[in-house]
This record gives structure tokens, C-alpha cells and sequence, in this order.
């Protein structure tokens, strides 16, 4: 962005809040302070559909088309305050227009695209502030494993979905928990770099066991408070703090006590990056997709679903 187009914003800004009041009184009004920051600080989100997002019923991907493509069809540019979610066919369609809503660019990591870190590729994460990887049926390479770890460790923001134990869509021996803890365990960076792994279990429930902290920017962020969260069979997951100081478990089955295990969403800092991790891919679901494809409106169920995932897309965004 340049710099005539910064002071446009800012411009905008300044007058969005100072007419808040016909008669002068400056209002503080948090939904618009927030909207107007993400719109002025652009940040780049990339979904990965390398690892079979789209295997059996699954559709986690921005826009299915044949085959997810780099850029969503229609163009993002042609989003607008009105946009549907529709505009784009893909079981992550809503997320991805309500990013774009907030001035966000989104884009895919289509099927047959190396995951890199540092390279010389369009593509190459380094050129992206987040990346997001709903439900992975493919197991990650042994550089790809390296790449995803020190994207993070320099800075970047890394959403992990996963699904619940024997969900392998694909049929190749390895489903989103065990992908995922081959990732934390497995990696030439650092054994359990965020201090979190997958509990290899099935459950399902809806939970109000949040963490209580007001203060908490997934919780409580921009975009609405999280008051619940929805397992159509999830999997939970278990902290370590000697491995991560910072994991922290924001979600816990409702019965449980919030300590260390039986966590629902859970979050890590490493390095100077960020991770969210939800053990479930159906909050995520908007229920639509590529034809032939079961999936149900699971972003739109419960409020707390959009506002959970789209408050960790921010913050991950450190924004």
C-alpha cells in the first residue's frame, strides 16, 4: 500500500470516529475502531489443499471448483459489505468472504504446491502473515514438516484443524491427529515446538467451559465474545508447558476441569509467530461445497463458531 492511500485511510478514519456523535462527543465504538485497523493493515491468508482437504465428504477448502485454484472465482475484488458466502463454493467459503470483508486477501495452496519456507515461489509462505490447514489427510514431508515450523518461528501465524481418531478420508494409513502430532513430534526444528498434541479420542458435545479471562483476544476480540464451542466428533487435546511455557487451553469439554487435558481450542506462541489449534473440522463447515458432498452449516450453528475462528484469524494476524 502507499503512502497516499495510508493517509487516505487514516483520513477515513479519523472522520468514521469523530462523527460517531451528532453533537461532538468522541464514542468509542470497538466493532468499527477494529474493522477500520484490519481494512488500513491488510494481512495475507493462505488455506492450504495440498493433503486432501477435499477426500470423501470433506470440503475444506475456500472455492472447490474441479480443483481449488490459487485465486477464488470470482475475483475477491468483487467482494463487497453485502457479499454472500455463496460468491465462492467451498465448505470454507464463509470464512474466506468474511476475511475478505475486512480487507483481507485470501488465497489457496492448490493440490501438487510444495509447502516451503524461504524459497524463491509465489507461493512460498514467507509471502504470507497466516496460514490455515482445516483437516490435513495427507502426512506432511519431511521439509514441508521444517518449513511449517520455522514459518512460525519467525513470526507467522499457523491455524491447525484437526478432526477426530480414524478419520482418514483418503484411505493412505494417516488421519488429521496422527498428521498433526507427526508434525509436533517429528521435525528437524524442535520436538514439541508448541507444547500441544492431539488426543487420539471421538467426542462429541457442546461446552460453555471457556477460559473466564475478559482480556482474552480469541474470546473476547473484535468480532464478537466466544460463549460456546461444538464437537460433532472432535478430538481433544492435551498442554505441556515444559515443552511450551505459553500453550494455553481456551476451551474445555464441558465436565472437565481447565487444566491440561480434555481441551477443545488451545493456543501457543513460538518463537515470534502464533498457533490456534480446534480439534474439530465442523465449526468451520458453512455447509456448502462441491455437489455430491454431505456437510453441514456448522460456522452458522452456534455464533460463537464464526466469531471463535475469525477472532484467531486476527490475532494470529497479530492484528
Amino acid at each position: 500500500m502507499n503512502l497516499f492511500s495510508k493517509i487516505i485511510i487514516a483520513g477515513f478514519s479519523i472522520i468514521t470516529f469523530s462523527c460517531d456523535n451528532e453533537n461532538g462527543a468522541i464514542v468509542s465504538n470497538k466493532a468499527t475502531s477494529a474493522a477500520t485497523i484490519t481494512t488500513a493493515i491488510p494481512k495475507k491468508f493462505l488455506f492450504d489443499a495440498t493433503k486432501a482437504e477435499t477426500a470423501g465428504n470433506a470440503d475444506w477448502v475456500l472455492d472447490a471448483d474441479a480443483v481449488p485454484q490459487r485465486f477464488p472465482t470470482p475475483a475477491q475484488s468483487n467482494v463487497t459489505a453485502t457479499t454472500t458466502e455463496s460468491f465462492w463454493r467451498g465448505g470454507l467459503s464463509s470464512w474466506g468472504i468474511a476475511l475478505a470483508k475486512l480487507g483481507h486477501t485470501v488465497e489457496t495452496l492448490p493440490l501438487g504446491t510444495a509447502i516451503t519456507y524461504g524459497g524463491t515461489g509465489a507461493q512460498d509462505l514467507k509471502n504470507y502473515d497466516v496460514f490455515v490447514v482445516d483437516e490435513p489427510n495427507i502426512r506432511f514431508t519431511a521439509a514441508e514438516k521444517t518449513a511449517i515450523i520455522n514459518f512460525v518461528k519467525n513470526g507467522g501465524g499457523l491455524f491447525m484443524i484437526s478432526d477426530h481418531t480414524a478419520s482418514d478420508r483418503n484411505n493412505d494409513g494417516w488421519d488429521s491427529p496422527a498428521i498433526w502430532n507427526d508434525l509436533m513430534s517429528s521435525n528437524s526444528v524442535q520436538t514439541n515446538p508448541f507444547g500441544i498434541s492431539i488426543t487420539l479420542n471421538t467426542i462429541s458435545e457442546t461446552t460453555s467451559n471457556r477460559l473466564s479471562a475478559t482480556t482474552n483476544p480469541i474470546l473476547n476480540g473484535s468480532q464478537g465474545t466466544v460463549t460456546q464451542l461444538k464437537y460433532s466428533a472432535g478430538a481433544t487435546m492435551s498442554i505441556n508447558i515444559s515443552a511450551n511455557a505459553t500453550a494455553q487451553g481456551l476451551i474445555w469439554r464441558g465436565s472437565s476441569s481447565q487444566g491440561t487435558s480434555n481441551i477443545m481450542c488451545a493456543t501457543a506462541t513460538f518463537g515470534t509467530g502464533r498457533v490456534v489449534v480446534i480439534g474439530d473440522s465442523s465449526p468451520a463447515d458453512d455447509g456448502t461445497g462441491a455437489s455430491g458432498d454431505t456437510l453441514y452449516p456448522g460456522w452458522t450453528e452456534l455464533a460463537s463458531h464464526s466469531r471463535l475462528h475469525m477472532n484467531a484469524s486476527l490475532w494470529l494476524a497479530k492484528l
